[in-house]
């Protein structure tokens, strides 16, 4: 009886990691940009200094709510130069975590959004300039969401959605930075 169940556990224990192995193949990483290069993107030459936002109290608040969900994280990196400011968010669109960068103007708005890492297996077009585009000049409206609608595109709907909530996200984390000045 022993015996028996330490072979079905040894080919429950094969099962398992073929299982993660093949999910693991599933999820190729594409990097688009560097973190560097995207704050060259929004900085030029002359990039500033790391900064840390605790993220608490009505800034969570905020934050959660153009997410549409809890974010678990404690404080969040930020560069900041004469009121624009760069964001690097971790985002899961479908299954996996993408890599969104966002510069925001000191008047509000949106100036740079690219596609730094994309990690699922479908919808990476989002990483295009010309669907990017779209984001230029967007800014928070009251209810913590973007000033105008977005174009989707087929078959990237989920990936869509998360770069609308980490825009929208960017765009509170902004609003926080000015009023402390």
């Amino acid at each position: 009886m022993t015996a028996i169940l330490f072979r079905a556990s040894i080919r429950l224990v094969g099962v398992l990691m073929l299982a993660v192995s093949l999910q693991a193949q599933a999820y190729d990483e594409t990097e688009y940009l560097k973190p560097e290069a995207f704050l060259a993107k929004v900085y030029g030459s002359h990039v500033p200094g790391i900064s840390l936002m605790p993220l608490r109290g009505e800034t969570r608040k905020k934050a959660e709510a153009a997410l549409g969900h809890g974010y678990s994280g404690m404080r969040l990196r930020y560069w900041e130069q004469e009121g624009t400011t760069a964001w690097i968010i971790d985002e899961k669109s479908k299954d996996m975590p993408m890599t969104i960068g966002v510069g925001v103007s000191p008047a509000g708005e949106i100036a740079v959004i690219e596609l730094l890492v994309y990690r699922e297996p479908r919808g990476g077009e989002i990483h295009q300039a010309a669907f990017r585009q779209q984001y230029l000049g967007l800014s928070l409206t009251e209810d913590n969401g973007l000033s105008a609608e977005v174009d989707g595109i087929t078959g990237a709907t989920l990936s869509v959605d998360a770069l609308n909530r980490v825009a929208a996200m960017a765009l509170v984390l902004h609003q926080a930075v000015a009023g402390n000045r």
